[in-house]
């Protein structure tokens, strides 16, 4: 009976312990060049480098990342957009210009 306690309170432990929540801070792949990101709670901070140049500004709610891309070598607008996380390695979504209505593309990124 005490191994079953013993178990039984473990599994309480574990679960009430939450899960580590996932670190996005790196290099990542995108359809517009390397992006470094650096996390601090919720927010993605980030720069691309190498040919293209720009800032990255994202916030993680559940499951999806809403961002927003500004001064940008690549487009003479400001984009927004949404990726869903699809693992620690992998995200995919859109992007638009902000304020419109109408998503581009796909935007895609891969951490290397």
């Amino acid at each position: 009976m005490r191994y079953l306690t013993v178990f039984a309170l473990s599994l309480v432990l574990a679960a009430c312990g939450g899960t580590k929540k996932a670190d996005y801070s790196g290099e990542w792949k995108t359809g517009f060049g390397n992006l470094r990101i650096t996390q601090v709670g919720d927010t993605l901070k980030g720069e691309f480098v190498g040919a293209n140049s720009g800032k990255f500004l994202g916030v993680i709610k559940n499951d999806t990342v809403r961002f927003v891309i500004r001064d940008a070598s690549f487009t003479s607008e400001e984009l927004e957009g949404y990726l869903e996380i699809r693992s620690e390695k992998t995200m995919k979504g859109k992007y638009r210009p902000k304020g419109t209505k109408v998503w581009e593309g796909t935007f895609y990124m891969m951490k290397k």
